[in-house]
């Protein structure tokens, strides 16, 4: 188990034949100066704790995604990102995908 703090988040929800509706958190870093950006989509939304200033969010795999309430959106970066993994469930045949919130 592992837990995580993303610098921003979203909610995605991915709608499958084969596996039907799933919310997952789509979470981002930043990289600063030296490093790069990067992102992490966790396995799947098991349970949602509101902790007041944040929500911890608990996958399938038992991940916690640390949400702070005041950081819900995405970078450029992450937007290329969704839009692209979007892109490719929806050619492939195989989904859609959207945000949706928390």
């Amino acid at each position: 188990m592992s837990d995580y703090t993303p610098d921003r988040w979203v909610i995605v929800e991915i709608n499958s034949a084969e596996h039907g509706k799933i919310r997952k958190v789509l979470g981002s870093w930043y990289g600063g100066f030296a490093g790069s950006d990067s992102w992490r989509m966790n396995s799947g939304i098991e349970q949602v704790i509101d902790q007041g200033d944040y929500y911890d969010v608990v996958g399938y795999s038992g991940s916690v995604y640390r949400c702070i309430k005041g950081a819900e959106g995405m970078s450029a970066y992450t937007r290329n990102v969704f839009e692209n993994y979007k892109k490719g469930l929806e050619e492939s045949g195989m989904g859609t995908m959207e945000i949706v919130e928390l």
